[in-house]
């Protein structure tokens, strides 16, 4: 699975999206600072992070940074998201994306409070995962994927761990049926497939145009939010003391 991302991330219309998505929700996000990649995987966000500021990744898993390393120059940690080998209010930013439904995270309210931890006061978290449990399936089994959200369970995860809430939305909303009925489809006929088949190459020009669409969802969901989706998107700013306000 990391091969694949690694060898598509530079092209696949899912990074790119999911990097235009990030455009609208982060837009008046201050542009310096410190940025901490929770699970960078192997580093497919380090370098559009890098807008923000000082961008620190780290990750559990060796072969991923190993991969990381050959493309990003910047500070790359071993470490678990429970347990980060950070100091408290360390980073102004925190991103953690497709991370919180990894079997490895047994309680994700203890995950975020942890990220709420290496913020700064004031600082922002942002939250990218997966959407709806009854898209689970065979490529979350082999992502090590435990669970799926809804965005109102996790909005409250990100309230209890201390955040103010700027901004939730859905997104890849024209996926959502079309990848329910995929997956069911495969499971009623029992169709097994190479773990992590579906992060594969797609057709060049059918790649640019699933790009210019979801550039446009983009907008409605950074804006407005949408109802529903593939995935979940929060955006969060961890309450200040009233003495630093």
């Amino acid at each position: 699975m990391y091969e694949r991302v690694f060898s598509l991330q530079s092209t696949h219309w899912w990074y790119f999206s999911r990097m235009r998505f990030l455009d609208v929700l982060l837009r008046n996000i201050p542009k310096r600072g410190s940025v901490l990649d929770v699970g960078c995987g192997p580093g497919s966000m380090l370098h559009y992070l890098g807008r923000y500021g000082e961008v620190t990744g780290v990750d559990s898993y060796p072969p991923a940074l190993e991969m990381a390393r050959t493309h990003f120059s910047g500070k790359l940690l071993e470490g678990d998201c429970t347990h980060l080998p950070f100091s408290d209010g360390e980073f102004s930013l925190v991103a953690a994306f497709e991370v919180l439904y990894h079997k490895n995270i047994a309680d994700v309210q203890n995950a975020v409070n942890e990220c709420a931890r290496v913020l700064k006061p004031g600082g922002h978290f942002v939250v990218v995962d997966s959407a709806y449990s009854a898209c689970f399936s065979a490529h979350d089994r082999a992502a090590h994927g435990a669970r799926r959200f809804d965005k109102e369970a996790l909005v409250e995860t990100l309230e209890l761990a201390g955040f103010e809430i700027i901004h939730s939305t859905y997104a890849y909303s024209l996926l959502l049926p079309i990848v329910w009925l995929v997956r069911r489809l495969k499971e009623l006929f029992k169709v097994e497939e190479a773990p992590g088949a579906e992060v594969s190459k797609t057709w060049k020009p059918l790649n640019s145009l699933v790009i210019l669409w979801f550039a446009l969802e983009a907008q409605i969901a950074g804006r407005f939010g949408l109802p529903f989706g593939l995935s979940v998107e929060i955006l969060g700013r961890k309450r200040q003391l009233k003495d630093e306000r």
